[in-house]
């Protein structure tokens, strides 16, 4: 479900690696050499795991079916296959991948730790098998990219029949914005169209081009089934049902005015070189890469469809994300002018850094007030902060310091995003509650 878009930049939080042109990572060959070891162990204590929810009770029943769904397609595929099956050795081994893949994230799903985790990991899950089981049956019975037409126009069909039949109703207008906003994402956004007739990835009469198509219907299919499932079940908790729609316009509006407004903080800032601070020496320092990752999404001379209208609810998860970096930008800014580059000398430099974002995160989870819209961004943070942990725990022998510049800026940034969250999340509610 991710999407490295700018709309990923701030709600899925971005990646740090190989970001940064205006300061990009040097050879380090005059940094010191830090023991692999004393990094695995300044990184290896606990930190939070915030797994993402939704604010409505999935069924136990669809959950099932989902599953069943991903184990009939997993099934269809041989669990070896060899050259009688499939001569041609590299779509053979695409094949097998594909499946082994499926049946991996297949596993995981199972022990997603919340509803909507499993939910979201079974489409996956779904989506791979999907794949293979395209493949093989091309391979094993001439199925071809138009045979999967009908099956294609029964999604679209599906998909028009639910979008005349959804409305923006809650009872509150908060979590009933997260709701709606997981449903936009499935079926209002464009993200999961099928084109059958067109050619993707490979060329026509290609078996994997056919797993690729079937894919692509799974994944719009699963989408559609998912986007139903969540509207029913918040319309049958719902003993008067209100429509949220101008409300959620009027916040939408009211927001993306403040934001613009408050971007003229920015107005000092170098596009360029966002991490200069006058007067401090930033430069290639996890500072500085820590500040480019933070302006670009909210860089007032970037366009971007995140406010539009067409898709309300997402554009209120887009807000509270603008709110949270542009805050998190301009106080790690404030930081860096003070004189704080957070260079990385020693390993306990590291484990400083990482202790500062561990420490914020678990403040904001412990924030009173909003959860369900903080947890809409601590979940991310959590795995931001999970992925640099896992690439510093790898490490072996000795480590340039200048190496671990990425992976301590996405610390900082974890840590100011943290900080930054729960202020939003009050900003983003009362806007919603008072329109």
């Amino acid at each position: 479900m991710s999407r490295l878009t700018r709309r990923g930049a701030l709600a899925l939080l971005g990646t740090l690696a190989g970001c940064s042109d205006a300061n990009p990572l040097d050879s380090g060959s005059e940094s010191p050499e830090l023991d692999a070891a004393a990094i695995r162990a300044a990184v290896d204590g606990s930190a939070p795991t915030v797994p993402a929810r939704l604010p409505i009770d999935i069924g136990a029943d669809h959950l099932a079916a989902t599953e069943r769904r991903a184990r009939s397609l997993l099934d269809a595929v041989p669990a070896s296959l060899g050259p009688d099956e499939v001569p041609n050795g590299a779509i053979r081994e695409r094949v097998r991948d594909a499946r082994s893949h499926a049946a991996e994230r297949l596993s995981a799903a199972t022990e997603a730790p919340t509803p909507f985790e499993r939910l979201v990991a079974f489409a996956d899950a779904r989506a791979d098998a999907r794949f293979a089981a395209g493949a093989w049956r091309a391979i094993d019975e001439g199925l071809t990219r138009e045979d999967l037409a009908a099956e294609a126009e029964t999604v679209r069909a599906d998909r028009r029949t639910l979008r005349e039949r959804w409305r923006y109703v809650g009872a509150d207008p908060v979590e009933a914005t997260l709701v709606h906003a997981a449903i936009e994402e499935r079926i209002a956004s464009g993200r999961h169209d099928v084109v059958v007739d067109q050619p993707h990835r490979y060329r026509p009469g290609n078996p994997l081009g056919v797993g690729e198509v079937a894919e692509a219907v799974e994944r719009a299919r699963v989408a559609v089934e998912d986007a139903a499932h969540c509207y029913d079940r918040l319309t049958a908790s719902l003993d008067d049902p209100v429509d949220l729609r101008p409300r959620l316009d009027d916040a939408r509006r009211r927001l993306h005015e403040a934001f613009e407004d408050e971007q003229d903080a920015l107005s000092s800032v170098d596009p360029r070189e966002p991490w200069r601070v006058e007067g401090v020496d930033v430069a290639d320092t996890p500072a500085a890469e820590a500040l480019e990752e933070l302006f670009r999404p909210v860089d007032p001379a970037d366009d971007d469809d995140g406010w539009a209208d067409g898709t309300p609810a997402e554009a209120l998860t887009w807000a509270h994300a603008s709110f949270v970096t542009l805050e998190a930008f301009l106080a790690l800014r404030e930081r860096v002018r003070e004189g704080e580059t957070f260079a990385i000398e020693s390993a306990a430099d590291v484990g400083a850094v990482r202790t500062a974002a561990v420490e914020a995160l678990r403040a904001a989870e412990e924030s009173p007030g909003e959860p369900a819209l903080t947890r809409h961004s601590t979940t991310e943070l959590a795995d931001q902060l999970a992925w640099a942990d896992e690439e510093l725990l790898t490490q072996e022998g000795s480590v340039r310091a200048a190496w671990l510049r990425n992976d301590a800026a996405t610390f900082l940034t974890v840590e100011a995003r943290a900080r930054a969250t729960p202020a939003a999340s009050r900003r983003v509610a009362e806007a919603l509650r008072t329109g």
